[in-house]
């Protein structure tokens, strides 16, 4: 009776200690998930404003009496604003001496930039691509734009047989970064000047400075 009731006993604790070493055992400590990659850091921002340092040169081969007759060489500042990553504005004054004939101009012009910049796909590749277009004006008469910038002797430098004209204008370039605050960029853009006879195409390479 003895042997019975200790093999009784035997089989309960067995049987106990079987569904409590079954049971899983749960940590106090959760393992946190690791946090994701940090995303790519593009050099172009929105609400952006830059100061563009450049020198431009534009040219025609019909000598025409209402632009830059031949060649002009030259260069100017522009003001940049981006209130969105891909969309800003910008604002740009040109002073250029015309060949032949050494003859002073200027322009100022108004545009809409559209940018994409590449570092957003390809993070460490700060370039941004960008088209444009505006409208302005061209000056080779004696008006204020031409007195400051040839020191009020601009009544001996300004094309004769001219007048000042309304100016539109489009094209496209590249800006590239090496930092979030300095780069270069060239573009090359077309003039539409009164008439097909008097547009010309011109192109600028310069410094931008973001802030």
């Amino acid at each position: 009776m003895k042997k019975l009731i200790a093999l009784a006993v035997v089989a309960i604790v067995s049987q106990v200690v079987s569904a409590f070493a079954g049971q899983a055992v749960v940590s106090s400590k959760e393992v946190a998930a690791p946090p994701p990659p940090p995303a790519p850091t593009s050099y172009f921002r929105s609400n952006e404003f830059s100061l563009g340092l450049f020198g431009s040169y534009g040219w025609t081969y019909n000598n025409n009496t209402r632009a830059i007759g031949n060649h002009a060489w030259g260069g100017g500042i522009d003001g940049e604003y981006f209130p969105l990553q891909y969309v800003g504005f910008a604002i740009e004054g040109d002073f250029f001496n015309e060949i032949p004939g050494d003859f002073f101009g200027s322009t100022v012009t108004g545009n809409v930039i559209l940018r994409y910049p590449l570092d957003i796909k390809f993070p460490g590749f700060h370039l941004a691509p960008y088209v444009f277009g505006g409208v302005g004006g061209i000056f080779n008469e004696n008006n204020t734009f031409t007195r400051i910038a040839t020191f009020g002797n601009a009544h001996r430098l300004n094309r004769r047989n001219t007048g000042d004209e309304v100016l539109g204008d489009g094209g496209l370039g590249l800006e590239y970064r090496f930092t979030p605050h300095i780069g270069v960029f060239s573009d090359v853009r077309y003039n539409l000047v009164n008439g097909p006879k008097n547009n010309f195409p011109s192109t600028r390479f310069g410094m931008r400075f973001a802030f």
